[in-house]
């Protein structure tokens, strides 16, 4: 008897567990998951903003900026519709389970299977979406100017890490690759373990990565953890049998959502359609933004520069004396904005310009990237000895003459060495 009630509460349990699950996933996922959708505009099809304000207001005490809610960066909105989505799981699940006694129908395992499902495609697609912007470096971009002349002091923690990860090539793109291999395998349920335990334990760093340098996506990646947890808890039998207990254990294999042969041709042509979507518009997405990011038509011209000489109007004005004076220019500093030019005046302030150059003529034309595309500079430029630079120019009606000292990449010593695996032979 005392058997037959614990297998009892122990059937009860899974069949509210299998139902809060499912409907916290599916409403976690919708509609802010789909990032593998890259031609969706989530905010058009979501339903959450107006009740996760008035849930946060009201429970939490929390007032909203409406028009910056900072979706998706572990905001206020972000923990009130977590939260509200585990309440409105659990009233679900009440209910399901209620109108389950009405009903006499078995369907729990069904439901384990889709919900499984889900969670293998929902994982698989976004780490490796994930994962493929690390292997193009664009997630972290690459080590750039701006980057190097930057001090740690004035660094978040999360800047300071994709510094870290901008440095190694080697690092970021390897780490791309366990994602984006990992994420395959879960796309086929006879590879899903090894895919689920790939992904676990890279997520399981990633997670630790960001709560260690307060990553404003703390969130994301602990969901996208937790659900790898919950597909490799679908053999937890046989791992803790494997591992922990050093005995032999069986093949398993996961159920079909399709289980005849009618159903099972119709789930094939319906991954086949998904995975083609996906194939096609990864390749436009990340093909738009190779072009937007990594395409540089002046090369030769990327270099930081130190002004030494600062002359306007006729007027040599003291570089320490007045906020007016440019204290640097920086030309394709920017791996994540290339073909922009940022100036740095006294105090700090910096404007990013976009610019256009003739290499040949030496010429340089730029203008405010955000802004006036009217306030129009015009310089020409010549190279002296030890990279020296003098610019020459007019802006509306100032004439501009200005002597720099230039450094490139090669000119820092955390770029100006690769791997050494023998590091006494220099």
């Amino acid at each position: 008897m005392i058997d037959s009630k614990a297998s009892h509460k122990v059937t009860f349990f899974k069949k509210a567990g299998y139902r809060f699950l499912f409907l916290y996933i599916v409403l976690y996922i919708y509609p802010y998951g789909f990032e593998y959708i890259q031609e969706l505009t989530t905010s058009d099809i979501s339903f959450w903003k107006g009740m996760t304000i008035w849930f946060g207001e009201t429970v939490f005490g929390w007032e909203f900026n409406t028009s910056n809610l900072m979706n998706g960066f572990d905001s206020k909105y972000d923990y009130s519709r977590f939260t509200l989505i585990a309440v409105l799981s659990v009233i679900g699940t009440a209910i399901w389970l209620f109108i389950d006694t009405k009903i006499n129908v078995s369907y729990t395992q069904k439901l384990k299977v889709l919900l499984y499902t889900i969670l293998r495609y929902h994982v698989a697609l976004t780490l490796i979406i994930y994962g493929l912007s690390k292997v193009f470096m664009l997630q972290f971009g690459e080590m750039d100017l701006n980057r190097l002349e930057g001090t740690i002091g004035n660094q978040n923690g999360m800047r300071y890490l994709w510094t870290f990860m901008s440095y190694s090539e080697f690092y970021t793109k390897t780490s791309g690759w366990i994602e984006v291999i990992g994420g395959v395998f879960l796309l086929f349920r006879k590879t899903t373990f090894i895919g689920a335990f790939i992904l676990f334990i890279a997520m399981a760093n990633v997670v630790l990565i960001d709560i260690g340098y307060d990553v404003r996506v703390k969130m994301f990646a602990i969901h996208l953890f937790l659900m790898t947890l919950l597909l490799l808890a679908y053999d937890y039998r046989r791992i803790l049998r494997f591992f922990i207990s050093n005995r032999a254990t069986k093949p398993s294999e996961l159920a079909s959502l399709f289980t005849t042969k009618k159903s099972k041709k119709i789930g094939y042509v319906l991954k086949g359609v998904l995975l083609t979507y996906y194939v096609v518009s990864c390749t436009t997405h990340f093909s738009d933004r190779l072009e937007n990011q990594t395409t540089n038509r002046y090369p030769s011209l990327t270099s930081y520069h130190t002004v030494q000489l600062f002359v306007k109007n006729g007027d040599t004005i003291p570089l320490d004396t007045s906020d007016r004076v440019w204290k640097t220019i920086s030309i394709n500093g920017s791996s994540y904005i290339p073909e922009t030019l940022m100036i740095t005046k006294g105090g700090g302030y910096g404007a990013n310009y976009s610019f256009e150059a003739d290499t040949l003529a030496k010429t340089l034309r730029f203008h405010p990237m955000r802004g006036d595309t009217n306030d129009v500079y015009q310089f020409t430029y010549k190279t002296l000895a030890d990279k020296a630079y003098v610019f020459e120019g007019i802006h509306f009606e100032d004439t501009l003459w200005i002597q720099t000292k230039a450094k490139t990449l090669k000119d820092y010593q955390l770029t100006s060495r690769g791997i050494k695996w023998i590091t006494d032979l220099e």
